[in-house]
């Protein structure tokens, strides 16, 4: 009866059992091949702890970026709001309207009562945001809050839209707060960033239904 054979693990050649070297790593040609192979096994692994250690300090390094965790999460916060507001419309049978103009049918964004930049505390506020066109009020005028000859402007929008009492006390509470002071960390950030994709995730789902 011919002897069994078995692939080296180092060569990949089949050889004879009976000749083989069988240790716990696996059957080999020779002791040489068992000891390369063995070699060669723990090198791999060094190769995959340091790349696994290099990801982790990037992904390290990153969180503790704290202004490319704000633009993430600026982002996700933001179409979470565009979302949230179209909604919002949609649950009382009325066209999407911008904030600070009136228009429908605009390029939405989501536009900030009090800028991210004078108020940081409220930058991921949702009654500091509301639906808004981007060309033309949320960039060409900044947000467009006192309004001009064609528009009403962000905060007569906010009475239009919420009744006078309403209207205010978002006014209100935006001015109370513009100048509070709120130090945000990376983890922190990441986290509600997580928020905001699950809830992004969950609309858009409802959207398509």
């Amino acid at each position: 009866m011919a002897n069994s054979k078995k692939r080296c693990r180092y060569c990949k050649e089949y050889k004879d059992v009976s000749t083989m070297v069988s240790v716990p790593l696996g059957a080999f040609c020779n002791f040489d091949h068992a000891s390369k192979y063995g070699i060669e096994k723990s090198q791999a692994r060094r190769t995959k702890e340091f790349k696994r250690d290099i990801r982790k300090k990037k992904a390290e390094l990153k969180l503790g970026d704290v202004r490319h965790q704000h633009r993430l999460t600026q982002q996700a916060f933001n179409r979470l709001r565009v979302l949230q507001e179209l909604s919002w419309f949609k649950d009382r049978g009325i066209e999407p309207y911008c904030i600070s103009c009136g228009k429908e049918n605009m390029d939405w964004c989501c536009g900030h009562f009090k800028t991210v930049g004078s108020s940081g505390s409220l930058r991921y506020d949702v009654k500091n945001t509301y639906l808004q066109c981007n060309f033309y009020c949320n960039m060409n005028k900044s947000g467009n809050i006192e309004g001009c000859s064609k528009t009403h402007g962000y905060k007569q929008g906010l009475f239009l839209r919420f009744g006078n009492t309403e209207g205010q006390g978002i006014i209100d509470y935006c001015l109370a707060r513009q100048s509070d002071v709120k130090k945000w960390d990376g983890a922190e950030l990441n986290g509600k960033r997580k928020e905001y994709r699950a809830a992004i995730k969950k609309l858009e789902k409802e959207a398509e239904l």
